[in-house]
């Protein structure tokens, strides 16, 4: 008996121990000296009024439906979370054109990189085709197993087809400063960043953009949530934290 309440104490302290650890992981650690981080979460909310389908509803068995997929506002996906400000220098990022039996495709759909920085678009295919990035102004063919570098100098989302393919397209985000990228995970960090008034913006490539003012303290950790959805009005920072 006397066994069984010792184990159970330890398992107790034990789980008291990995709530601290993980209650500390959730803030960052300090930023460098006269620096600030700012952190928070993006949540994704459905337009008010709709109630999202589960995958398992009737109507996906619908073959006019095969191709839909349902949206799933629990993670990201794929969104950019940044400031302005001076970006990162040098940065590279790949995009492949790829071939099976049934399809050609390009992939990742979407990728992020600095502004300035190179995408480097590779052909994996045994023949050419043509790329397009109407935002940049280009029109360039790729040879089988060859490789185009675009240099994407203008921030923003620029859309990258296959001309002679239809509806074959890949995308990239250029930020203009400090930027995290989100997938599943919705938590985000800008470590390092300098202090002052700051607009923190989020983009989404289905929901509209997000913009709230920040004051980016030095020495310091900021919380700053966002919340981005059809239909969602504009919104304060309000309730930044330290």
């Amino acid at each position: 008996m006397l066994g069984g309440m010792h184990v159970a104490r330890s398992f107790a302290a034990f789980g008291a121990v990995a709530l601290i650890g993980l209650a500390c992981a959730a803030t960052p650690p300090p930023p460098s000296h006269g620096r600030g981080t700012l952190f928070g979460e993006l949540r994704l909310v459905p337009h008010p009024g709709v109630t999202m389908p589960d995958a398992s509803d009737a109507s996906y068995s619908d073959r006019r439906l095969r191709d839909a997929r349902i949206f799933d506002y629990s993670q990201p996906g794929f969104a950019v979370v940044y400031l302005e400000g001076a970006p990162a220098q040098g940065e590279r990022v790949d995009l492949s054109i790829r071939a099976n039996d049934f399809e050609t495709r390009m992939e990742p759909r979407w990728v992020a990189l600095a502004a300035g920085g190179v995408v480097a678009v590779r052909n994996t295919t045994a023949e050419p085709h043509t790329v397009s990035c109407p935002s940049l102004s280009l029109v360039a063919r790729v040879g089988a197993g060859e490789s185009l570098e675009i240099l994407v100098k203008t921030a923003g989302a620029h859309s990258v087809f296959l001309l002679d393919r239809t509806q074959i397209e890949s995308g990239v985000f250029a930020a203009p400063g400090p930027y995290a990228v989100l997938t599943r995970d919705p938590r985000f960090e800008l470590r390092d960043v300098a202090p002052g008034a700051q607009q923190l913006r989020a983009w989404h490539p289905r929901l509209p953009p997000v913009t709230r003012s920040v004051d980016v303290a030095a020495d310091t950790v900021t919380r700053m949530d966002l919340e981005m959805g059809v239909g969602l009005g504009p919104q304060e920072a309000s309730d930044a934290s330290h």
